[in-house]
Order: C-alpha cells, then structure tokens, then sequence
C-alpha cells in the first residue's frame, strides 16, 4: 500500500513538472513565436527597409506590395514570407527573395552596393529553408564572414540566384551538411570549386554564370538534378561519377558534337537538356536547346518512342526535318526553330500525335511548311501553342490560310508571323478559341478591314497585325470587344479615321502602336486617361491634328511617347513633366510653337528627347537636362535663339552621344566645355548664328563620328588637334537602354502559356524589360548631313559606316592642317566657301576611305597634287572658284565633271575647256614647271629672303641716290629743273 502512495505521489509530481514546463514554454515562444526569432525577424526588417529608403533606384516602386507590411504582431508565424513548424513555434523557413532591385544598376546613396548582414539569421535553429534570390547584395558586413553559414547545420534549401556575390561564395557552403537544394544562377561564377561537404544534394543550379570549364561534382553521389545551363562551356568530364544524376541541363553553351562522348556514365539518367544518343531509348526529355552542333539531324530519333519534350532549337542542324519524328506520337512538345533545315515540312505527319500540344519552328529560306495537302486530314491533336514564323507557310498553295486551325479550340498562342498568307483577318481564331492569349500575324499580305467578332475576347492579351495591307476603320467597340488586351500592335497598315473613344475601355494596355497609318482628326489624348498602366504611346507617321495641351492624368508607368511626323499644333504641353518615368520623347515634324516648357526638365529618366522641325522659339532653360540618362538630343530646324546653355552639360556629360541643334538661332561662341562630352558621337550645330574661333576643346571629344558645324560665321583658323578624333572609328546607330541592358528575360519553354504576362502581374519587371528592349531595338539614331552635294537624312545601320567633318560656309582662314590627313577612316570632308589660302596638302592622299571631297569656293593656289588619283573611294571631287594652276592629274578613275574646276583659269586639263597646250612639254618648259612646281613647295627658292634682299637692295640705292644730289650742287639744280619741267608739261597736257 504504501508502495503504491509513493508512486502516486511520483505521478502527481511529474505531471506538476511538465505543466510548468508548457506555462513557461507558452511564456516564452510569445502566443505562438519564439521571441529571440520575432526579435531578429524585425531586426532583418529593418535591414531590407534602410536599403530601400536610401535607393536612388526609381524602379523599386514597380515591384510588388511590400511584405514587410504584415510583420506586426507577436505572432511572427502570421507574417507574409515566414514558414513556421506545425506546432506554430519555430521558423522553418524565410522566403525573402526579389525585396532588393536584382539589376545591375540598383545603388544606394554614394554608390554602394547593399550588403548582407548575416549575423541576423544565426538565432533561427530550426531553419531548412533560406531563399535571398533576386536581391541586390553584392557581400557580407564586415566582419561577419561566409564562414558564418557553417551553424546553420539544418537548413536544406538555400537559394542566392542572382545576387551578385560572385566567386567569393563558392568556399564558404562545405558545412552544410543538411542541404539538399542549392541554387547559385546568375552569380556570375567562374572560380574553383569544391562540394565535396555536400554529400546530401539533390539538386544543383549553377546556370547563367562564366565557366568555361566543367567544375568538380565528383563528390556529389546523391545528386538527382543539375542545371549548367547559359555558361560558356566547351565541354566537361566528370559525369561518370553522378550515377545518380536523372535531370541534367547543359543547354546554352558552346558544345559541339563531341558533348555526346561525355554522357556515357550517366545510367540514371531520364531528363537531358543538350542530347543524348540512339540508345537512350528510355528518354522522356530531350533538349539540345542553343548551342552549336552541327549535322544533320539523325533518323534514329524515331526510336525514342518515350519522348514527350523535344527541344533542339538554336543550333546548326541541316538538311531535312526527319520524317521519323511521325513516329513520336507520345511527343507533347516539339521546337526545332532556330537552325539550318530546308526542304519541305508536311505538317500533316504530325496528324496522329493526339498528345502534341506546344509546336515551334522559326524558318528561313530554305524551308517550306505546307498545311494545305492534296489529300484533306483532320488532326487528332489540339494545339495550346503554334509557332511557325518567316517558314514561307503554303508557298505552294498560294499562300493560304492554314485550314486545320479550324478545328483548334485550345490555342492560347499562335504566331505566324513573317509569311506571305493573304486573305481578310482570321476573326474565326478568337471566336473559336476563347482561351487565345497572343495572336501574331505581323509581316504578312493580310488586308480588309479588321473584323472581329461580337463577342468579348477577354482572354487575349497581346494582337500584333503590324506590316499588312489592313484598311477602313477600327471597330467603334474596339475597347469593348479587347478589354483585356495590354499589347496592340497595329503600325504599318493602311487604317484611317481617328482612334475610336472605346479605347479608354482598354485599362489594361501597356503597348499601344498605330504608327504608320493614315489615322486623321484631332488627338483625344483625354482617351488614355483610364489606360493606368500604359507605357509604350506610339503614334508616329500619321495625320492626326489639333493640340494636347489639355491636363492628361498621370501616366505613372509612361516609358516611351512617339506623336512625331503629324499636324499636331499648340504649345508642348506642361502636363509632360508629370511623367516621372519617360525615357523617350519623340515629337518631331509637327507644328508646336511656344517656348520649350520648363517641367520637361525634370524627366530624370529621359534618355531621348526629339523636338526636330517645329516652330518653337526662345531659349533653352538653364536649369534643363539634369538627366542622368540622356543619350540623344534632337532640337534641329526649331527658331531657338541665345547662347547655348550650359545646362546641357548638367549629369549627362558622360553618356550624351548625339546633339543636334542645327539650323536655329543660336548665336555666341560654341562653348569650350563640349569637350565634357566624352562620349559625343554626333555633334550637329550647322545653320546658326555661332561666332568666332573653333575651340580646341573640340578635339577631346575623340569619340566623334560626324561634326557639322556649317553655315555659321566662325573665323580663324581650322585647329590642327583635329586629328585627336577617331571620325569613323565608333560605331553610332546603338540605341542604350542604362537602365535595363543587364537584364535578361528568361523563359520556359515547357511553362504553361497562359501565365498573366501582363502589366499588372507578379513579373511586371520583366515584362517592362522585354518590353521596353524590343522599343528600344526599334528607334534608330537619324542624322541629317551633307556628303557628295546632298543634305539627306541617315539613319540605321548605314550610320555605322558613316564619318565626316562639314566646315563649309564660314569664315574661316589660313592654310588646312595636314593633320587632317590622319583622319583616315573619315568619308566626307567639306571646307568649302571660307576663305582658306594655300596649297592642296598632299597628304590628303592619306584619307583611302574619302568618299566626297569639296573644297571649292577658297583661295586655295597651286596644282592639284597629283596623289589624289589614288583615292579609289573618291566620287566626289569639288575644287572649283579657288586660284589653282598647272594640269589636272589624269588616271583612269580620277575622271569629274567639269564643273568641279570652275572658277580656276590657270588650270589645264582633256575634259575641261582650258586645254593643256601639249601633253608633253619641252624640255626648257619641263625645266621651268619644276622650277615653278619647287618654288610653290617652298623648295629651291626662299620668298621670304628674296622679299627682304630686294626690299634692302631699294633703300640702299634710294639713299645713295640721295647722297648724290645732296654732295653735287649742279646735279641737285638739274634734277631740280627736270622735276619742274615734268611737272609744267604734265598740268599743261592735262
């Protein structure tokens, strides 16, 4: 008995123990979360919050909602990104990726990089889960090391994508002996490294770095998936050892055909994204997807009977599509875009595979694709993606409409882009397939009007029918019918009338282009007022009229605004300065009068400005271009007057590589600090009331291409520094984008495509980015100059091969510099109507690449040096209204009109009126051409002493004449009565 009271006792007593126990357990874990976690978790809040506050960034607010918003409360188990364990205790995991701005240019104040303050994760135990991708750090705090990752001996995820840590992390994750995923992409990683610590990895991703050789894995046994993708590889050992390895992923690479030799040892394997071999019958997944290999595509292919992706799209292959791939009826994926295959496409071998879903193939001249057979087949399959641009699609059937896409109802993206079908708009595709994301019919013979159907589309996002023979006018319900669309792209047609009021029905639209129509009638820019995410406003080459001075909305995401080449007239509105976020202007060839609004100065973003072929008038404000982006500025045949401003100079001194103010009223000196611009490629100032000497500042600007500083009244010499500038050497038709040209858009292509893509979603960055890459591939820098006697209007990639310096029609004097022979890669060269003396200098025989050469209307004297028949290039040859003499060279090529002499009666020549009076002259007259020939090139003879002997010789004689008469007293009254005697008969005579 009494046993038994002992242990009830013992009983009692443990169960006081543990309900202690849980009391002070419930204390500390603070209604759900253990305080020292929650405390860290504001502690790391606080981090992420400073370096967002301190961005000079202005892209940190498109991106989403901030998390850190729910992190309240003494529950931390309830915060946004937080994962905790089942009883609600302990954190188990931390989802903070994509806070930070990922791209290159994101800062903070004084330029630093954001860096990661790791001793702030140490006090969470339990954590498996650790994801900082797509953030902008570059490295640790100081004093807090890598070493530190060692004590989180639990966590099995981690994920630095895209952080820019670079080979410095590679040393510090062999302590991790619980991690099983481990993603580095986009670290731009090339070092060494050793995982050997890692024997628990599962997965690996290594992709989008810098290795060109295979780094070591030996030691990874237990490694299921790896990803080396978009490196620089040439090709690898090592993969015997991962016999584990089931997904592998090499695409995007520099392999060639030997990458097949590497694979051998890989028995496990199920997944290869690069290639595989005839054997490999057990393939589910194939994918060779951008890299280099060359050859035909085998017929043994038909023998991976398993296969359901095929990929081998971005390579070489050649010849003909094998039509063993009929035989791949479980394929769901198929893409062979991208490469070297000709011949002819039936694309009813594809009618049996029911499970196809998803087809690509990006043609080019050697391949045709018929749809339209002899015989009628109905296919089994249901397409979701349908992709075959520029395959000349029905060549043979007159370029017919595919009519199988009859019987698709599931497409949700179909391009066909690039082909010659003719026929009315296909308006039976978005009837027939309502779940229609994107339709791309661009650069087609497609005409009509475009018809739609009654009811909405409300899945259709993106409608490209640019670049076809479309006419009439838009539909009055065009808004209605397309609520959803954010991408609408129907430039180069033949469309009219004005933009129908339903377009303020379009609130989703990011990408409006209706450039190059016959659109008319006054601008409603009021129409746009509802379109809040619009970004891309193109409107160029059309007839729209009257003003847009009226208050428009704020247009938050407005990045590019293109209304040039129409009649709109009225003030530049004050309303533009509101669009914090414009990069580029374009409204050129209208008919804006006023001054140039003060608020446009403050787009900080702007990176192209176009006010060309106006009427506005006054000065430029001073305080204008504080852009720190500003590329490229076109202000020409505009009535602005005064001084140049120095306001150009501001923050865009060191990007700025095209200014064009030429033909205004710009008067003063042409200011020294141009030579601030270091990157200046184009530098038009022709046309205006500049003054004085050219300043040799020019000559730092050593990046120049083209320079025209024409019709003005400048004087002085020409500087001889000219030959600092490489003219010809840079190429001038790249459009930069600062803000976004290190961002790549990556995509999958097994992902369901009916992802939103749209303004409004989670990706909204990389849609802006994709976006805004594929406007800016499309703006072309424009020059307007003078070469071989015509002004015309350069642009595109012709400016590439383009140079030339324009002095003509100004004042300036003394000899030309034969520095300017050293402009060798230069084309065109214009000094003429100066006032310039000497002779031609022969080293102009220099510039082999001279295409145009007019030095008429000078004071130039001498023989046209007879080097100048080497000039192979030279079509333009202009010396006419100068003082040359002599014979005009005579070689097979060097052959001008005769007006290119006009103006030089001493010079000789077969075709022109002042014939040489002998080809051959005698030799006394030979004698006397060299003599004259030695004399102008300052050779035998020094004029200088020949001027100041003679001139002493004179006074010497002149004062002993004096002398004479002076000392003789007869002689003096002789001389005397002759002078009086000249003088009697000289009044008489007259």
């Amino acid at each position: 008995m009494e046993y038994w009271k002992v242990m009830a006792v013992k009983w009692l007593s443990l169960t006081l123990l543990t309900t202690v126990m849980i009391l002070v357990s419930d204390l500390q874990v603070c209604n759900g979360c253990v305080e020292e976690e929650r405390l860290s978790l504001l502690r790391i809040k606080s981090m992420f919050l400073s370096y967002k506050n301190n961005s000079i960034d202005h892209y940190s607010e498109n991106y989403d909602d901030d998390p850190f918003v729910s992190w309240d409360g003494s529950n931390c188990c309830n915060w946004d990104r937080v994962q905790c364990d089942t009883s609600g205790t302990y954190v188990l995991g931390l989802l903070l990726d994509s806070l930070l701005p990922f791209h290159y240019h994101f800062r903070l104040e004084g330029n630093d990089y954001p860096l990661l303050n790791l001793s702030l994760f140490q006090n969470f135990k339990e954590l498996k889960t650790l994801d900082l991708a797509y953030n902008g750090f570059t490295d640790f705090t100081e004093n807090q090391g890598f070493n530190n990752f060692s004590s989180f001996n639990k966590l099995e995820t981690l994920n630095l994508s895209v952080t820019h840590f670079g080979n410095k992390i590679l040393s510090s994750l062999n302590g991790l002996n619980s991690l099983k995923t481990l993603r580095l992409s986009g670290n731009r990683l090339n070092g060494s490294m050793t995982l050997l610590g890692l024997k628990n990895l599962t997965l690996l991703d290594l992709s989008f770095n810098d290795w060109k050789v295979f780094p070591r894995l030996q030691g990874l046994r237990n490694l299921r998936e790896l990803d080396l993708s978009s490196n620089e590889m040439q090709g690898f050992r090592g993969f015997s050892r991962l016999n584990k390895l089931e997904i592998l992923n090499v695409e995007d690479n520099n392999f060639n055909n030997s990458i097949f030799s590497s694979l051998k040892g890989l028995i496990s394997l199920k997944i290869l994204s690069l290639g595989g071999f005839c054997e490999a019958n057990n393939l589910t997944e194939l994918k060779l997807r951008n890299n280099q290999i060359k050859g035909e595509l085998s017929e043994c292919v038909g023998n991976f009977t398993k296969l359901k992706v095929v990929d081998i799209s971005y390579n070489e292959f050649s010849g003909k599509i094998p039509t063993t791939i009929s035989k791949l009826t479980s394929m769901e994926y198929l893409s062979l875009e991208e490469n070297d295959f000709e011949g002819t496409f039936s694309f009813s071998s594809l009618a049996n595979h029911s499970n196809l879903r998803h087809f690509h193939l990006l043609g080019g001249n050697n391949i045709q694709v018929e749809t339209e057979e002899l015989h009628e087949w109905q296919p089994k399959f249901q397409l979701e993606t349908l992709s075959m641009p520029s395959c000349n699609l029905n060549d043979q059937t007159a370029s017919k409409f595919p009519t199988f896409l009859l019987s698709q109802h599931k497409l949700k993206y179909l391009d066909l882009s690039h082909n010659h079908l003719v026929g009315p708009f296909p308006f039976w595709l978005l009837h027939n397939n309502s779940a229609l994301n994107s339709l791309d019919l661009r650069n087609n013979s497609l005409s009509g009007p475009l018809q739609l159907s009654t009811k909405n589309h409300t899945r259709l996002r993106h409608l490209q029918i640019s670049s076809n023979n479309f006419s009439g006018q838009l539909p009055t319900h065009l808004g209605l019918l397309l609520p959803q669309v954010d991408h609408f792209d129907i430039s180069k047609n033949s469309f009219e009338g004005n933009l129908p009021s339903s377009v303020e029905q379009m609130k989703m639209l990011c990408w409006l282009d209706a450039s190059n129509n016959n659109f008319s009638g006054d601008l409603q820019i009021s129409m746009f007022d509802n379109t809040f995410s619009l970004q891309f406003l193109l409107l160029a080459n059309n007839f729209f009229s009257g003003n847009i001075e009226d208050a428009w909305k704020i247009k938050k995401y407005l990045l590019a605004l293109d209304i040039s080449n129409n009649m709109i007239s009225g003030k530049i509105p004050t309303w533009i300065g509101s669009l914090e976020g414009l990069q580029y202007v374009q409204m050129s060839r209208n008919h804006f009068v006023g001054e140039l609004p003060i608020q446009i100065c403050s787009l900080f973003e702007l990176t192209m400005l176009d006010v060309a072929q106006n009427q506005l008038v006054g000065e430029i404000p001073l305080t204008c271009f504080n852009s720190s982006s500003l590329v490229y500025l076109y202000m020409r045949k505009n009535e602005f007057s005064k001084p140049i401003p120095q306001g150009l100079l501001s923050s865009t001194a060191s990007i700025l590589k095209v200014i064009d103010l030429s033909y205004n009223n710009f008067s003063g000196y042409i200011p020294k600090w141009f030579n601030m611009f270091t990157s200046l490629q184009v530098l038009l100032l022709k046309g205006n009331e500049l003054e004085g000497p050219i300043p040799t500042q020019l000559c730092q600007i050593t990046k120049i291409s083209i320079m025209d500083l024409s019709n003005n009244k400048l004087s002085g010499s020409i500087p001889s520094c000219f030959n600092n500038i490489t003219f010809g050497d840079i190429k001038v038709n790249q459009t930069d984008n600062p803000n976004f040209s290190d961002l790549e858009v990556a995509s999958d292509t097994t992902s369901d495509v009916d992802t939103d893509n749209g303004c409004g979603n989670i990706n909204i960055y990389s849609r802006i980015c994709y976006m805004f890459n594929t406007y800016a591939s499309t703006v072309q820098v424009e020059v307007d100059f003078t070469t071989k006697h015509r002004y015309e209007s350069y642009k595109g990639n012709i400016l590439n091969y383009m140079s030339g310096l324009d002095l003509s029609s100004n004042q300036l004097t003394g000899d030309i510099p034969l520095q300017i022979g050293d402009l060798v890669q230069i084309h065109a060269l214009n000094l003429s109507y100066n006032k310039l003396v000497g002779n031609i200098p022969k080293v102009f025989s220099n510039l082999k690449q001279l295409e145009s050469l007019d030095i008429s209307n000078n004071l130039l004297s001498g023989h046209i040096p007879s080097e100048l028949a080497t000039l192979d290039y030279l079509s333009i040859f202009d010396v006419s209204y100068n003082n040359l003499s002599g014979m005009i060279p005579t070689a097979p090529h060097f052959t001008y009109p005769p007006s290119s002499f006009y103006g030089n009666p001493n010079l000789c020549g077969s075709y022109i009126e002042n014939k040489c009076s002998s080809p051959a002259l005698p030799r006394d007259n030979q004698l006397y051409e060299k003599l004259e020939l030695e004399i102008d090139d300052g050779g035998l003879i020094d004029l200088e002493a020949l001027f100041w002997s003679f001139a002493a010789s004179y006074m010497i004689l002149l004062l002993g004449f004096v002398a004479v008469l002076w000392i003789n007293l007869q002689w003096r009254q002789r001389w005397f009565y002759f002078i009086e005697d000249c003088c009697y008969f000289f009044c008489k005579l007259t």
